[in-house]
């Protein structure tokens, strides 16, 4: 079901709203979220329940182009979409880790002068399109990022 993604601070492994994590997960148990230190170069996060992960979120800030392509290479076969062009390049695809699934969303796009990376992996959940719910999370962790890192978002970068 197409629904809009609760946008709301406070914000949990630097992108989720916390208002977001049990409807767009389905679990609505105690969770724990990793730290949310900022790192200059790049960092990895986890919103997890004793049991799996519900979100993973990480970002790189200058990263080369050949990340997003094994990205994209890596989703080929398991159900792809590509993400709208404004937020750069990048897709979605399912993924799975020790026998949970997931949906995956990574794209590639320039922030002031750095061709940066972002990346969210979400809990399965029949209950919501994922896809669009993934594409609303990007936005959503574009314009933190460049919050974080004092930076013009500027669509994908060149070449």
């Amino acid at each position: 079901m197409r629904r809009p993604v609760p946008d709301r601070s406070p914000y949990l492994c630097y992108f989720i709203p916390e208002a977001a994590v049990a409807e767009l997960t389905g679990y609505t148990g105690p969770y724990k979220a990793g730290s949310a230190k900022r790192d200059p170069d790049g960092y990895g996060c986890v919103i997890s329940n004793d049991e799996q992960s519900l979100f993973i979120t990480s970002y790189d800030v200058s990263a080369s182009r050949k990340l997003i392509e094994n990205f994209i290479e890596f989703g080929k076969n398991r159900n792809p979409v590509k993400l709208p062009e404004e937020l750069g390049t990048g897709a979605v695809s399912d993924f799975e880790a020790r026998l949970y699934p997931y949906r995956k969303a990574g794209v590639w796009f320039r922030c002031g002068s750095d061709n940066s990376l972002i990346t969210i992996v979400v809990k399965r959940n029949p209950a919501r399109d994922q896809d669009h719910d993934l594409i609303q999370l990007m936005q959503i962790a574009q314009r933190q990022f460049a919050e974080m890192f004092k930076c013009k978002l500027g669509g994908p970068p060149p070449g």
